[in-house]
């Protein structure tokens, strides 16, 4: 691994990065300045105490009471869009490894560089690991300072170490992405798999945390969005095992990408 990919790949994409950090860190403030009144904050805890479950579980809140403490409120609130958002992006970033040159009809040329498949898809991939990183990163610092700006009565460590807990998901779908456009040499069928694969996981996660049994409690568990853990570590009762499985499934799924990648023809 030479590390010009990967140098190559942070020096052109990095605005994206800060772009996508700058508007998510711009929610997160909006929103932390909302949970700078206490009232509105008590108004939405008595609002979410009559919604059913279902819903509550959009938020990524198993209760209404979660809502009652500022960091709690903004953590809630601000994790379960972030989530969203992210993976927005991290399905940009995954087409962005090889599968917007192969439609645009360059990657074979690219891959004329005395660069082997793998390496070239792990440079690629890492490097666009290491920008989902930063877009986390930025997202979550411009909340925490807003928070501490306006000297609102919330644990600090607690919202910034939440925001931080998004990252594993991100990874996830970026590995996804690469995996299935390494499966689909249409660009445009790698997005909608992609795009099925990030709603199922969604609505699994609803489905999973608002109802029980054997079934829902499997739902819940293959959702990349049920292992957040934001209410987990408000609560102080996060278990890093969730994170680490989305880990381990994230180098799994590039391993297997880059075997893939490295057998099959390239589209011109």
């Amino acid at each position: 691994m030479s590390g010009i990919i990967i140098s190559n790949t942070l020096r052109t994409a990095w605005r994206q990065m800060f772009y996508w950090g700058l508007g998510l860190g711009l929610l997160g403030m909006y929103i932390v300045f909302i949970a700078s009144n206490s009232d509105i904050v008590q108004g939405y805890a008595d609002l979410f105490e009559s919604l059913p479950p279902a819903l509550l579980t959009a938020f990524g809140a198993s209760g209404a009471e979660l809502f009652r403490s500022t960091e709690g409120w903004v953590v809630t609130i601000l994790v379960s869009e972030l989530a969203l958002f992210l993976s927005v992006y991290a399905v940009m970033a995954g087409l962005a490894v090889t599968a917007n040159e192969e439609q645009s009809g360059i990657l074979d040329m690219v891959l004329s560089l005395p660069i082997s498949r793998r390496a070239f898809l792990l440079e690629k991939w890492l490097a666009y690991a290491l920008l989902a990183f930063g877009t986390v990163l930025i997202s979550g610092l411009l909340p925490v300072m807003t928070a501490v700006a306006l000297g609102i009565e919330a644990d600090i460590g607690i919202i910034f170490a939440s925001i931080l807990a998004v990252y594993p998901g991100a990874l996830i779908v970026i590995t996804v992405t690469v995996l299935l456009a390494t499966l689909f040499r249409r660009r445009i069928a790698a997005i909608g798999a992609v795009a099925a694969y990030v709603i199922g996981s969604y609505m699994f996660s609803i489905i999973g945390g608002s109802a029980s049994g054997p079934i829902a409690d499997l739902l819940e568990a293959i959702s990349y969005f049920s292992h957040v853990g934001g209410e987990a570590i408000v609560a102080g009762e996060y278990e890093p095992s969730g994170a680490l499985a989305l880990l381990v499934a994230a180098g799994l799924g590039f391993a297997l990408s880059a075997y893939l990648f490295d057998r099959r023809d390239i589209g011109i």
